[in-house]
């Protein structure tokens, strides 16, 4: 009887380290090695985040994959339009930049014009998307964006 309940706990046990095995290769399938440095860390493709950025007043979550920052290493920071954000990983910071507001739950204002800017109205410029009140404001953005980009900080 005795060895059935430890052959049953070994099982669970062998069980478990795989679901974990699994979810770290999903987490980090589209990373580069030099990404994805963690040992377990759940498959960041299928979370949506917060842009709050806060389970707690001391917890601060991924805004991409909702992951506990510092769990796993050291955050990785970038700045957006002059407010910082912090991320579990080099890949989530990638998914950000390409589409910065599906993870920011504030509502976004022009970099140009200062006014509400819409999902619609956005160009990529040194692989990070930003968003527009109107197609007018892009053109004047890419003639000059760091004028635009150091205006917000």
């Amino acid at each position: 009887m005795k060895m059935k309940i430890l052959l049953a706990l070994v099982a669970i046990l062998f069980a478990t380290s795989a679901i974990v095995k699994a979810q770290e290769n999903n987490c980090c399938k589209d990373k580069s090695k030099s990404e994805c440095t963690t040992t377990q860390k759940s498959d960041c493709g299928t979370k949506t985040g917060n842009s709050q950025g806060t389970v707690s007043d001391s917890t601060k979550l991924c805004p991409v994959s909702g992951e506990v920052l510092g769990h796993e290493g050291e955050p990785v920071k970038f700045t957006y339009l002059g407010k910082e954000y912090e991320f579990c990983c080099a890949g989530c910071v990638k998914k950000f930049k390409a589409e910065p507001m599906t993870y920011i739950k504030t509502e976004l204002t022009c970099p140009v014009m200062g006014e509400a800017a819409s999902k619609d109205v956005s160009t990529v410029v040194d692989g990070v998307k930003y968003y527009f009140c109107c197609e007018g404001c892009i053109a004047k953005f890419q003639k000059d964006p760091k004028k635009y980009l150091d205006k917000v900080k």
